[in-house]
């Protein structure tokens, strides 16, 4: 349900979901927005002449019910930054209980049966899954509190932060295989819009988790016995985890903290291979880059095998004999790839790039700026986060809030601000598997992000005010503001550290 819009005509409550121009030529870094306040509502008439609203999406009095019609379809071609859209704009409903798959994701043996969620507290919204996200605004367009962009810019103490993103799903193909450029020069992009709710998914793509499991095994042992990779094995395992980010991106991020096993080196290839196609996804990229991005995460470090093991086991800090040693491992995947059938140009030149640094510190061609390219930064902060949320022989694992403030403090330095803003608002303040403490004091843990308020995201209530387990624990969609015995609205105070 989208319309052409003047800016002028633009009012708080309303939902942009394109621009008269490319995305990247704008402020607002993610695709997709709900105008929120003045501030915004000011930037879009400064700087457009029309843009899309999409009227489901919209709050308050500007909300429209959707009519029967078929909710795929596109933009006019006149809208510059054109999006391939199809598939639903509402959260889809779960069809299994969370708990119940966990115990199986634990336990093995046969899925969990299909059943409605039961353990949701709706009472106090009645029929709240079915009523769109952002109606959760009052009649006069304004959020009942604090909105996410003044929270984000004080956890970072910024005056700015990138606009909200509302995911979409499709499962458009490319078009050609210039995709990859065309997203640099700001071009088309694919907006993504989730089909399937985090329980249904994980049940869906654990058969492929574990395959891709086995493949990053039998790739370390085939480069220790310098055979050749199978790289068709490798891209077939990718494109089956590429369809369930597009499904649902919280699914796949939930089984690389389930199933961790004692290989740093597995674990970390999976990390980045899944978390680079989340972050592909979040900022509209095709199908075909996602996959190729998530070659990328499985392979870039393959070359480490090479290394000597002491050295990737040090627990003190390393000699600068022993880092130049290290640094090698980026000539020794290159040497690996380059051996291989599918070892392409593109895939090439973001592995030897993904130790680049923005300002020229990185390795091993010291490259600054522009000339390390969108791909290979994004490879680059990707496999920078998962190694600080990640225990490593020589340090513990972060917080992810712990890491993104880290991150944070490396823009300009390490990555671009641009990337660093998109990828902060990709992962959010709260990823999945984040422990919470909520304002009664009950203990949580996030299994879903909500799209359109990412600080209220659905939550698996673990622990009593009085931190006893709860035998039944029951699951919050914080999007629908559910009331706590007190009677006031459920929120999060605070995240707790891992392990907590």
């Amino acid at each position: 349900m989208k319309e052409i819009v003047a800016a002028t005509d633009l009012e708080i409550g309303m939902f942009v979901a394109e621009l008269d121009r490319p995305w990247l030529d704008s402020p607002f870094l993610i695709q997709g927005f709900l105008i929120e306040d003045e501030e915004t509502l000011g930037k879009l008439k400064s700087l457009c002449r029309f843009v899309s609203v999409d009227w489901q999406r919209s709050a308050g009095k500007h909300h429209r019910v959707p009519t029967r019609e078929s909710v795929a379809s596109t933009v006019g071609a006149s809208l510059a930054g054109a999006a391939r859209i199809a598939g639903r704009t509402a959260s889809p409903r779960p069809q299994h209980d969370f708990v119940a798959v966990l115990r199986w994701l634990r336990s093995g043996g046969e899925p969990p049966a299909a059943t409605v969620s039961s353990g949701e507290r709706m009472a106090d919204v009645p029929g709240a899954p079915d009523r769109p996200a952002s109606e959760y605004i009052d009649e006069d367009g304004v959020a009942p509190r604090e909105g996410w962009r003044a929270r984000l810019s004080r956890w970072l103490a910024r005056e700015e932060a990138p606009a909200p993103y509302a995911a979409s799903a499709g499962a458009a193909e490319s078009d050609s295989g210039d995709d990859a450029d065309d997203y640099r020069a700001g071009a088309a992009a694919s907006v993504w819009i989730e089909s399937t709710a985090v329980e249904d998914e994980l049940i869906e793509v654990m058969p492929s988790y574990q395959r891709a499991q086995g493949t990053v095994e039998q790739l370390v042992a085939d480069v220790q016995r310098n055979l050749r990779p199978d790289m068709e094995r490798v891209r077939a395992n990718v494109e089956d985890m590429m369809h369930s980010v597009v499904r649902n991106p919280d699914a796949l991020l939930w089984l690389t903290r389930l199933k961790r096993t004692d290989q740093y080196a597995y674990d970390h290839a999976l990390d980045v291979s899944v978390l680079l196609m989340v972050f592909a996804r979040s900022i509209g990229l095709s199908a075909q880059d996602m996959t190729l991005l998530g070659v990328v995460g499985l392979m870039q470090d393959i070359g480490k095998v090479r290394l000597p093991p002491r050295l990737l086991k040090k627990l003190g800090q390393i000699t600068p004999l022993e880092r130049q040693i290290f640094q090698t491992h980026v000539d020794y995947s290159l040497a690996i790839l380059k051996d291989t059938p599918d070892g392409s140009p593109e895939l090439l030149e973001i592995v030897s790039r993904h130790h680049e640094r923005f300002d020229g510190s990185g390795y091993p061609a010291g490259l600054a700026g522009d000339g390390i390219g969108r791909f290979g930064e994004m490879a680059g902060i990707v496999d920078a986060y998962c190694a600080m949320t990640r225990e490593r022989p020589w340090g513990d694992a972060l917080s992810p809030q712990g890491a993104l403030e880290q991150i944070n403090a490396m823009r300009n330095r390490w990555f671009s601000e641009a990337v660093v803003d998109t990828f902060i608002q990709c992962v959010g303040l709260y990823p999945v598997g984040t422990l919470v403490e909520l304002q009664t004091g009950e203990v949580a843990v996030v299994i879903a992000q909500n799209q359109v308020r990412r600080l209220r995201p659905r939550v698996l209530v673990l622990l009593a005010p009085d931190h006893s387990p709860n035998r039944h624990p029951p699951v919050l969609d914080l999007l629908y503001d559910p009331v706590a015995p007190d009677g006031s609205v459920y929120e999060i105070r605070k995240a707790l550290a891992p392990g907590a």
